[in-house]
């Protein structure tokens, strides 16, 4: 009882107080649903204590420079497409971080090049497209982190109504999108293997090439890595920045990484039609639908 009156003394000192180098209201966005607060500032926070935050821990001179490179992904607000910014393509900065995390209608979307972005979270929880799409296309192994689990049981209680309402709002649709490019690699392993085939003098014929061009030999592996339903979990855990919530998370994601490096599903012979193998966290740890 006492455990639970904490959670909530620490969601309402977040909701009402904000949190220390993170953000801090905006008392002009309760002035009324129409009051003009400006493009760059309509959100219920500020968002100002994070980009200091920011700008004292990240050196954004050694993120562009090294490698792996960093790929975020913001929404952009006047057309509802997604964006990737990435450290290969152009130089990352502050506002590329902050627009990539900031989820309205909380947070203000963040301008870069003077259009807005929202937090890309809102279209994609999981972008695995990004890897996907890349080009040149690399054979992969792809861990899909999610923070909302799409698999839960009935809820049977108001409370539980509303953690469940976001964990099914927010997780992500992961699982169709490798259906499709399941489907789509697959077809290009199939034109690689056609032309294969073929008579040298026709393989070569600029025809033939065009169309084998469509082909790939790649292999990608994807293994979802689902967080974790945590005891007296509720629909207050987006904002729960508390250090007993973030390090539960830390400890259960830490422990369900290493039993799946320590299984290494991706390590074995496979159907050479199969370009992308979806390895399911359910099958590689039954104790995590306990």
């Amino acid at each position: 009882l006492f455990t639970g009156f904490n959670e909530k003394l620490a969601y309402w000192s977040a909701v009402t107080n904000g949190i220390p180098g993170f953000f801090t209201p905006n008392p002009l966005a309760h002035a009324g649903d129409n009051y003009p607060l400006g493009a760059d500032q309509a959100g219920y926070y500020s968002t100002a204590p994070l980009e200091r935050t920011l700008s004292e821990l990240v050196d954004f001179e050694l993120v562009n420079r090294c490698t792996p490179r960093l790929t975020v992904g913001a929404a952009h607000v006047r057309t509802s497409q997604m964006r990737y910014f990435d450290s290969r393509d152009s130089q990352l900065g502050l506002k590329h971080i902050m627009a990539s995390g900031a989820l309205p209608p909380a947070f203000p979307a963040v301008r870069i090049d003077g259009e807005l972005y929202w937090d890309g979270g809102i279209l994609s929880n999981t972008p695995t497209e990004a890897v996907f799409d890349d080009c040149p296309r690399k054979d992969s192994l792809i861990f899909a982190v999610h923070l909302w689990n799409p698999s839960g049981s009935e809820p049977t209680t108001m409370a539980e109504v509303l953690n469940r309402h976001k964990d099914v709002q927010y997780s992500s649709r992961i699982a169709s999108h490798i259906a499709r490019q399941q489907q789509a690699h697959r077809l290009r392993h199939v034109i690689n293997q056609l032309a294969a085939r073929l008579p040298e003098a026709e393989r070569n014929s600029e025809a033939v090439r065009e169309l084998a061009s469509y082909g790939c030999p790649t292999r990608m592996h994807v293994v979802r890595l689902l967080a974790p339903q945590l005891e007296r979990e509720n629909h207050t855990k987006d904002i729960d920045f508390s250090r007993s919530g973030i390090m539960q998370r830390w400890e259960a994601g830490y422990a369900h990484t290493r039993a799946v490096l320590d299984r290494s599903p991706w390590i074995g012979e496979f159907d050479p039609l199969s370009g992308v193998i979806l390895h399911e966290q359910m099958q590689l740890m039954p104790q995590a639908a306990e």
